[in-house]
């Protein structure tokens, strides 16, 4: 998955003033609007495959939760609309090789918020950093994931913890989650 968006709408009967366009009302601004699931072709365009995993919901959206649910590599998605119940799209059909990565770090940031873990594949970087909060009512998983196609490994595995310790792990394993603590070396 590289993209996803999920339309929140906005809902006040106190919001803004008479003649002001951002008054509103009770009405939501996008909330009732198809939502939209971006899946990227690899060349820097974007296609919208919403309709085919039946993610193309119009409901007032509130929620969207992106992690591997069932851990088996590939990214499921959990959404939550205005009084209905959550719906879990778990991802089906084939799929490539991937890496999740969790990060452990040390002092006073346990949760290693603010790494970025670079992956070397091939002649492929890709980027990933370790956020929390990632939406309004929501937090996708603090669990780093690298789809990776056909690549059986990765040739280095970069994380630059957020007191600019670096550190870097050689001919990476896939098709796994792995634990890297910060200044442990970890097994590959």
């Amino acid at each position: 998955m590289d993209l996803i968006v999920e339309n929140v709408g906005r809902r006040s009967s106190s919001w803004g003033k008479q003649g002001d366009p951002t008054d509103v009302g009770d009405h939501s601004l996008n909330g009732y609007e198809r939502k939209a699931l971006f899946r990227g072709r690899g060349n820097g365009r974007f296609e919208d495959v919403a309709h085919l995993v039946n993610a193309d919901r119009i409901e007032d959206g509130r929620a969207v939760a992106v992690a591997d649910f069932d851990r088996d590599g590939r990214l499921d998605i959990l959404l939550q609309s205005l009084d209905r119940p959550a719906v879990l799209l778990m991802a089906q059909g084939g799929h490539g090789h991937w890496l999740e990565v969790d990060l452990v770090g040390a002092g006073s940031n346990p949760d290693a918020v603010g790494a970025n873990v670079v992956a070397q594949v091939g002649g492929r970087r890709m980027t990933r950093q370790r956020i929390v909060g990632t939406g309004f009512l929501s937090a996708s998983s603090p669990v780093l994931h690298f789809g990776l196609g056909e690549a059986t490994r990765v040739d280095a595995l970069e994380i630059r913890w957020p007191s600019g310790e670096r550190q870097v792990l050689r001919d990476v394993g896939v098709n796994r989650r792995l634990v890297v603590r910060q200044g442990e070396v970890a097994s590959r």
